[in-house]
């Protein structure tokens, strides 16, 4: 469901998938090959969300802005099951674990993976090429180069799926 808000209307590519019963509102940019699942809301009623290209978003997941925080997600990134993140800027090819809080202000590097059920408290600055874990999340150690390849592959496989679901 595309809801426009104060004369803002989400703007979606042709070929990204939001799921029937996703709730995209405002000023919400979806890219090419994204795809937004089923009970997600993306609700950029306050400032901008923006979400790159081949980014997944996993169903129930919750994207919030404020005044002062927009939303930048990047290029082909998956954010799990029933996440929130509200105000942050996600880099290119992260994982962000099922569960994880990502808050206001926070900032991701690329190729990280943010383990399940991590809390990014706001303000905190993750660096490129780690894992992350905990409430709150702490730096546990650099990432291989087949764990940043097995992101985007992550992303990958999840743009390919949403391609049986546009019809």
């Amino acid at each position: 469901m595309n809801i426009e808000f104060m004369g803002n209307s989400p703007n979606i590519s042709k070929n990204a998938f939001c799921a029937p019963n996703a709730a995209i509102i405002g000023s919400a940019e979806i890219s090419d090959d994204a795809s937004i699942w089923f009970g997600a809301c993306i609700r950029a009623d306050n400032n901008k969300i923006f979400i790159g290209k081949g980014t997944n978003i996993q169903d129930l997941t919750i994207i919030h802005v404020d005044d002062d925080t927009p939303v930048h997600i990047g290029e082909n990134v998956t954010v799990g099951h029933s996440c929130i993140i509200h105000g942050a800027n996600i880099e290119d090819n992260v994982l962000v674990g099922m569960g994880s809080l990502i808050m206001d202000r926070a900032k991701v590097g690329r190729d990280t993976i943010i383990g399940a059920g991590s809390l990014i408290p706001s303000g905190k600055e993750i660096p490129s090429g780690v894992l992350v874990m905990g409430r709150p999340a702490k730096v546990v150690r650099e990432l291989t180069q087949e764990e940043i390849l097995s992101i985007t592959k992550s992303a990958v496989d999840y743009a390919a799926n949403s391609k049986k679901y546009i019809l």
